[in-house]
């Protein structure tokens, strides 16, 4: 899940940092996610998420967000700060289901603003292999401090161009589609412009391959040079 909150100039994006000790991806900023579970694919879901496409893939990206970092889009009739926490601690210890969590506390995501934009595969010679959607949420309540758990150890709030200038200096590093992502949306001048250009996005996977480029393994994009010419 994308989230995007807006500011001056003209809008900030969240990323998480991976553990040192990560298995996956270890030091890396990513956008807060996770995988669907049987609870997100429920029909109950149906009249409550504005994504037809994915709509499984969409409330497993906002329980992961409630998850990682305790913001709940959605919470329009503010739910007190302990009762959130508390819904929180019964997500993560699994003793409730994200879809009890949003009828009991009155949240309804159909009004929410969020667009599927994409959707990125790993390598085929990745040693894990991910299928990734990628959603783009506007932030348009509040938010509080981010509230990490030990999945990650640091959040950063910063504009795409920002965050590209960093990872080119060599002090910020992400994955590949991290990067394609925040090259996208770095060229949008709001959170509603980036919206309503994505809204309608005909979304098509993109397998990442890979070249070898003077002893390194170079992700190359659908697009990219080069790219169809690699088994």
């Amino acid at each position: 899940m994308v989230v995007a909150r807006p500011t001056d100039e003209p809008f900030e994006i969240l990323l998480l940092r991976r553990p040192a000790e990560a298995r996956f991806a270890p030091g890396a900023y990513v956008f807060p996610g996770g995988v669907i579970d049987e609870d997100d694919a429920s029909p109950a879901w149906a009249d409550r998420i504005p994504v037809v496409a994915e709509r499984a893939a969409c409330v497993a990206a906002l329980r992961e967000l409630f998850e990682e970092t305790g913001f709940l889009p959605g919470n329009r009739h503010a739910a007190a700060s302990e009762e959130l926490a508390r819904a929180r601690r019964e997500l993560l210890s699994q003793r409730a289901r994200f879809s009890e969590i949003a009828a009991g506390l009155g949240i309804d995501f159909s009004a929410v603003r969020v667009v599927y934009f994409a959707r990125w595969i790993t390598p085929a010679s990745a040693a894990l292999r991910f299928d990734t959607r990628f959603f783009l949420l506007a932030a348009d309540e509040p938010l509080g401090p981010v509230s990490l758990t030990a999945e990650h150890d640091a959040a950063l709030w910063a504009t795409p161009a920002t965050v590209l200038r960093r990872y080119e200096g060599g002090r910020l590093p992400m994955l590949f589609p991290t990067v394609r992502t925040l090259e996208c949306l770095a060229g949008f001048v709001s959170v509603g412009a980036g919206l309503e250009a994505l809204r309608d996005v005909s979304v098509e996977p993109a397998l990442v391959k890979l070249r070898e480029d003077r002893g390194e393994a170079r992700p190359l994009a659908p697009g990219d040079p080069g790219y169809d010419g690699i088994p």
